[in-house]
């Protein structure tokens, strides 16, 4: 054991392959990489991306899957919730296994552990996979800086999150795949690919696919050999594809769903409702990709292989509007393809990287402050997105707080924690630079701390500060959060709820069921028949598709719904001016059991 842990060590810190015969000393330069993966790990989790759980009406999707969690960890709970239903179809074997855990595990404490450690895992690979490309520049920790910056690409950014996902937990693995596939490890990367698959299936395949596009385009590389690894591959997924094909075909509406997706989902499934500033934004990023080669490429193969996968990917973005815009078909839409694009902007990430570095290693001062307004251009988003956050496409006004409550309730712990990461980081990235004997050491050692130390401080800022949130949002985000605690106290575990469909997070505060909100429609994609049920309750709810807004909840309307989905409570806002007697009110919201209803 205690020799597979060195060799695993080693290989983690991107120091080339080691053989069990032969392991090596830990080198102080190996252990300035470990410390560098850790500090960076600290200044994502505490500084970039945050940390968060269960928080309600922000719109993340934890909404969904912290109660999808807790079904598998206590099977009764939401025994009539629809989100049982459609959980069948959410086709993944992450949140299974964490409910399996939560019996014995504090949910909480064991979400944010996987948080901490995927991010790490993350870094690892994204340092490893740019020593991989650019071999002997020392790029690996210009590709971790860079991978914290919130670049546009068209899917939207869902690489980026403050707590743990099946999405980001199978991108970790998916990162050290690539980087076997580029070390010529193509078994042990086929077999990462696998278990991917299991995690999440979508991620997985557009990784795979890109890679098969690089296989196809380089006749060089085709043999016998390779034939094995599909097959490989698919025994590592074997859990997850049988419970796919094992599902039942639903039947319904093909035009219905394809009409609720571009009405639900339409910012990340349909090319042509994309808000043009990302495809704006990621066009400019292709610009600055063809001006980083001039400061060097990977080897010509590894340069050729980038460019097959980048075909592959740009691909299977032309299915997507084909087969989603022109000829619609299920699969594809449930492929969602179009946020393959993160890959695209992965692979440029590491020649940015490359260029970042020979800008700062230059003797040119130009070069120098090129470099530091290119990282400040590069971060600039992540400022916008906290001083001026959008309204997120909901019908109804929704501003995400990107400062997670973690952040916001321990402010001062966490200046203390970035103060010390910087600090941290402009003492080994000085050493891990002037590791280079053919370096100027005192110039290009400060110089690289000082970029290394704007960048950090660039994305981290933002953390203590506060997000221009209304202040009517946080109103009733408060006085929603406290009629949840009293719904959690002072109801029946077996209590069936309806609730106004603007407010998310009520399964995860109160773990009781009720018929659903806006944030459910994400899972929709997955369940044709759910997703037209889901919508035919939004309808019932209120929504005009016409206006796209969910108009107020009228007394006969609610009378209905509750007699036609057997509702014990009414969770109302104060202003619809429901006649009913309440068992809890606060000044936006009143809990109301339905036999107190006045209805004809």
């Amino acid at each position: 054991m205690r020799l597979w842990l060195s060799e695993l060590i080693l290989y983690y810190t991107g120091c080339g392959p080691v053989r069990n015969q032969s392991i090596r000393k830990l080198t102080p330069y190996r252990q300035s990489v470990l410390l560098f993966i850790a500090l960076s790990t600290f200044l994502a989790v505490f500084g970039v991306q945050g940390i968060e759980y269960g928080v309600v009406n922000n719109f993340r999707d934890q909404s969904v899957q912290i109660p999808i969690i807790n079904s598998y960890a206590n099977p009764n709970e939401f025994i009539d919730d629809t989100l049982v239903e459609a959980r069948d179809s959410y086709v993944t074997l992450f949140y299974p296994a964490i409910g399996l855990l939560a019996r014995v595990f504090p949910l909480s404490e064991l979400l944010q552990t996987l948080y901490i450690l995927s991010t790490a895992i993350t870094l690892g690979g994204v340092y490893m996979l740019g020593e991989t490309l650019f071999r002997e520049r020392r790029v690996g920790p210009y590709a971790v800086i860079l991978w914290m910056v919130y670049f546009s690409n068209p899917g939207g950014d869902f690489i980026h999150s403050p707590f743990i996902t099946h999405t980001t937990f199978a991108i970790a693995i998916e990162l050290w795949a690539l980087v076997f596939i580029f070390r010529g490890r193509y078994s042990l990367a086929a077999s990462l690919l696998g278990i991917a698959v299991n995690i999440n299936a979508m991620t997985a395949f557009f990784v795979t696919f890109m890679w098969f596009v690089a296989v196809l385009l380089n006749p060089k590389v085709w043999s016998w050999r390779l034939l094995h690894l599909p097959f490989l591959m698919a025994g590592m997924a074997l859990p997850t594809l049988y419970w796919k094909f094992s599902l039942p075909l639903t039947e319904a509406s093909l035009d219905q769903f394809i009409e609720i997706m571009r009405m639900r989902l339409w910012y990340v499934v349909f090319p042509s409702t994309i808000q043009p500033i990302l495809w704006v934004g990621f066009a400019a990023l292709l610009l600055l990709w063809r001006y980083s080669w001039r400061f060097g490429l990977p080897e010509s193969e590894k340069h050729r292989m980038v460019l097959s996968m980048v075909a592959g990917i740009a691909g299977l973005c032309v299915v997507a509007t084909f087969f989603a815009e022109v000829v619609p078909l299920e699969f594809i839409i449930e492929l969602q393809l179009i946020r393959s694009t993160w890959l695209i902007t992965v692979m440029m990430m590491f020649y940015y990287a490359n260029m970042f570095g020979q800008l700062i290693q230059s003797d040119k001062r130009w070069q120098h402050w090129l470099a530091f307004g290119l990282i400040l251009a590069l971060t600039c988003p992540r400022w916008v997105l906290e001083l001026a956050p959008p309204n997120q496409p909901t019908p109804y006004p929704l501003i995400v707080d990107l400062d997670t409550p973690w952040v916001n309730n321990h402010r001062l712990l966490v200046g203390i924690i970035l103060t010390l990461v910087l600090g941290g980081l402009f003492v080994v990235v000085r050493y891990l630079v002037q590791h280079r004997k053919e370096l100027n050491l005192s110039t290009q050692g400060h110089m690289a701390a000082a970029w290394f130390t704007v960048a950090a401080f660039s994305l981290a800022w933002p953390a203590v500060v506060d997000s221009k949130i209304p202040d009517e949002q946080k109103h009733m985000t408060d006085d929603w959060q406290q009629t949840l605690i009293w719904i959690r106290d002072n109801t029946p575990e077996t209590a069936m709820f309806v609730t106004p469909p603007e407010y998310d997070g009520f399964r995860m505060e109160t773990k009781r069921a009720y018929l659903g909100d806006w944030k459910d429609g994400t899972i929709g994609i997955f369940h044709n028949g759910w997703a037209i049920d889901w919508y035919t309750r939004m309808e019932a709810l209120g929504f005009n598709d016409e206006d796209f807004i969910f108009e107020p909840m009228t007394q006969d309307r609610l009378c209905t719904v509750v007699r036609d989905y057997d509702v014990d409570y009414a969770v109302v806002k104060q202003e619809w001016k429901i006649s009913g007697e309440p068992v809890y009110t606060n000044d936006q919201f009143a809990v109301i059991p339905t036999p107190q209803l006045v209805c004809e």
